[in-house]
């Protein structure tokens, strides 16, 4: 065993006094600080979304948002570029409170679009363009500013494009779903149209009350004439001076739903679109531009990561983009669209699995201010979950929630959600999303101020709703009746339910023990983990349910949630590993795969992860991102209709290879396949609120630091193969079971493992990947 000279002392002082169980793997050495090169625009230009010919449809076209409003770029006519908008609360207020359609912001080019070309410049949060016509040239920046809820259009029109023209394009505010079920309500009137103060406004009442109003005002911008290199022409090749000007769009959208005891001009939206509108014309372009660049380019640094594939890479990295793009903490909850519209059998929140997905990995991403749109809908909400359960399960002292609800969590008339599927389960699975945050963040308020913060005695009630339907049969055990295990059917005791009830349980446990809430229901849910069945099984692996086996395949893997997120049921024990192996297999395989779907693939990845099993998460990730039945060259999603959350979710996907935290252990790189030889993360999130950095070199782990944000136990799995070494000699370290470590860090601590001086000489800088793979995203 090799010890340090300056460490000796120590080191036999450790010994003697039995601190240490193992100390065979690890040796003392002097603080070190590796150096964090990221050229961040360089690294993310490389995964910037490019269109070398335009897009024609919503689903290809370039993206934008700013948590609250959308924009989506594509050509849709010979002479025509739409910028189609989207605001994630422009709702009916009628029936289920629906998504409504808004329209489109026209640009209409003089001549006949010959070629054009798009980039999502991710780094700017912004979309450039190049459009050819057979009269001139338009080149053009788009933004949704990130706090002004505008949307920025800045043109140069050169040529005979100088008469290139806005035009405003609005649909019926009507919900795509009644008109498909040929719903007999009183339509919303048509929209009217006018200009005020030269600023052009589409107000939009709703029968329900209301409006909705957009209003937009172009502005000269042209540059000096005397500055050439604002106005040649970039193929101009003779050099004479083209003649162009710039003009800018200032484009926004106000909503407004008159609510009881408001007064009447506070629904006023066309008042407010007119004076955004107004104020905003007046704040010069570049400062607009600086405020807008600035929050993004300090959103991206709060993680890194880096791996040799650029499919998966940028398709990562897009999806960071769509994640602030989509949400933020003050903003609209993500639903099947988010902030972006286009017609949809899906236009409110779905809970049997989708908003679950959508927020799953902005923890592991450090990215916390996103998932707390989640956290505000939960807490500004509370009543309305209560009330749900009241109006569906007549229970008193529930909550709950139906299929779907609109973006306050109500359930409207629950036409969208029929009676056979209504499921305890999905309140409860959606609930484990704010434990998340808590255990990424380790924000006690979360729990103790439940004046502010619903999760403790939202899940409370969500388990009183379960105790209400559980039976106690003739062995002895609590059974649940017939309830659906999404989508595949219903069936009692059915896995699902079975294992959101466990971890519910479980959770409260835990918590009542951990700040001595002494609950008064204590008794019933040890009752509750104590005689409740167990998880019904097959030669197949998991069952659906009691009577209903895995027979027909189908994308959802709720029979096996007990795995993955919950993460209640280890497969780190070999009786575990096995059936959950046997039942992925089963799952991934019956009927031919015919019904295994993109956002399938990702979740199989994540559970395969969760095996340990890199080669098969990685193949599996690949058959999302190669799912172009789904998986759009934009890099969204689209199931006939969008569902934003399906691509997210293969973000936590790679994020399971890397890293995981489950289990009071940080495991790492749990799960890279042998093909990915070099891979490194900064700052991911582990649970206990610990900042994690890591480098993979030859195949082996190079080097770790840990952080700890709030002093919780630090237990780590490093896979280093051989001893390795620790940056501060003050920390305590042992081996409290194979190859996992335990380590004294105390809040706001950071220590780095490593084995050799020279790992430590590389620096925290994107893996090499071949450079004919860049920019894989987008139409070539």
């Amino acid at each position: 065993m090799k010890i340090e000279i300056k460490n000796l002392r120590r080191f036999l002082t450790v010994l003697l006094l039995g601190m240490l169980t193992t100390f065979s793997t690890f040796i003392f050495s002097a603080t070190i600080i590796v150096a964090d090169e990221i050229d961040w625009q360089s690294f993310l230009s490389k995964q910037d979304i490019v269109w070398e010919r335009m897009p024609s449809h919503f689903d290809h076209g370039a993206f934008l948002g700013n948590g609250l409003l959308g924009t989506t770029i594509f050509q849709d006519a010979p002479n025509q570029l739409r910028f189609e908008i989207g605001r994630s609360d422009v709702t009916d207020h009628r029936r289920d409170n629906a998504r409504l359609p808004i329209g489109g912001i026209l640009l209409i080019t003089a001549g006949k679009i010959q070629s054009g070309k798009l980039r999502t410049d991710l780094w700017n949060a912004e979309v450039q363009g190049e459009i050819i016509t057979d009269k001139g040239t338009i080149k053009f920046r788009a933004i949704n500013h990130t706090s002004e809820i505008i949307l920025l259009v800045n043109l140069e029109l050169i040529g005979d494009e100088k008469n290139a023209t806005f035009q405003w394009s609005p649909k019926d505010a009507a919900v795509f779903r009644d008109e498909t079920a040929k719903v007999k309500i009183p339509p919303n009137p048509k929209p009217e149209i006018g200009v005020e103060n030269e600023i052009n406004y589409c107000e939009q009442k709703r029968v329900a009350s209301g409006s909705f109003t957009s209003a937009w005002i172009v502005s000269d911008e042209t540059a000096d004439k005397s500055d050439k290199s604002e106005n040649k022409s970039a193929d101009n090749s003779s050099g004479d001076i083209v003649k162009s000007i710039k003009k800018r769009l200032t484009f926004t959208i106000s909503d407004k739903f008159l609510r009881p005891n408001q007064p009447a001009d506070s629904a006023d939206s066309k008042r407010e679109a007119l004076d955004t509108v107004k104020r905003v014309a007046k704040i010069s372009t570049s400062a607009l531009i600086k405020s807008h660049r600035d929050w993004w380019h300090n959103y991206y640094p709060q993680s890194f990561v880096s791996v040799p594939d650029s499919q998966v890479e940028s398709f990562y990295w897009i999806q960071i983009y769509k994640f602030a793009s989509g949400t933020r903490s003050d903003r609209m909850p993500f639903d099947e669209l988010g902030p972006w519209y286009r017609s949809t059998s899906w236009p409110r929140v779905w809970w049997n699995l989708n908003i679950q997905i959508a927020y799953l990995p902005v923890y592991t991403a450090n990215r916390l201010e996103i998932g707390g749109s989640f956290i505000r809908l939960i807490d500004l909400n509370r009543e309305n979950y209560v009330k749900n359960a009241k109006d569906i399960w007549k229970f008193d002292d529930c909550a709950t929630v139906s299929h779907t609800t609109d973006n306050e969590g109500l359930r409207g008339d629950g036409t969208l959600a029929p009676d056979s599927y209504i499921n305890p389960g999905d309140f409860t699975w959606a609930l484990h999303l704010y434990w998340l945050h808590y255990r990424y963040s380790m924000d006690e308020s979360l729990i103790t101020d439940q004046n502010t913060h619903a999760f403790y005695p939202l899940l409370r009630q969500s388990v009183n709703l379960y105790s209400k339907i559980l039976t106690k049969g003739d062995d002895g055990k609590l059974h649940l009746p017939k309830l659906h295990s999404p989508e595949y059917g219903n069936d009692a005791d059915n896995n699902y339910n079975l294992s959101l009830l466990r971890w519910a349980c479980t959770t409260l446990i835990y918590l009542d023990d951990r700040y001595k809430f002494k609950d008064s229901r204590r008794t019933q849910w040890e009752e509750i983990l104590r005689d409740l069945v167990d998880y019904p099984r097959d030669e197949n692996g998991f069952r659906v349910g009691r009577n209903l086996s895995f027979t027909r395949s189908h994308r959802h893997w709720s029979h096996i949630l007990m795995v993955w997120p919950l993460r209640i049921l280890s497969t780190e024990q070999p009786e575990n590993k096995e059936i959950v192996e046997k039942s992925m297999g089963h799952w991934l395989t019956v009927e031919k795969s015919r019904e295994i779907f993109g956002w399938s693939f990702a979740a199989a990845a994540a559970i395969y992860s969760t095996l340990g099993d890199g080669e098969n998460a990685l193949r599996c990730l690949r058959g999302h991102h190669n799912s172009k039945r789904f998986v759009m060259p934009n890099a969204q999603y689209i199931e006939g209709s969008p569902v934003v959350e399906c691509g997210l979710v293969a973000v936590q996907s790679l994020q399971e290879m890397l890293l995981q935290s489950w289990g009071e252990v940080i495991r790492i790189f749990p799960a890279v396949s042998a093909e990915w030889k070099d891979v490194v993360f900064r700052d991911f999130r582990a649970e206990g609120a610990f900042l994690v950095t890591a480098i993979r070199k030859d195949g082996k782990t190079s080097w770790i630091r840990i952080k700890s944000l709030a002093g919780e136990p630090c237990k780590v799995k490093p896979n280093f193969v051989g001893e390795f070494k620790l940056s501060d000699k003050s920390i305590s370290i042992k081996e409290i079971s194979s190859g996992v470590f335990e380590l004294g860090l105390k809040k706001d601590q950071e220590i780095i493992l490593y084995q050799d001086e020279n790992d430590l000489k590389q620096k925290i800088t994107p893996v090499k990947i071949q450079q004919e793979k860049i920019n894989f995203w987008g139409i070539k």
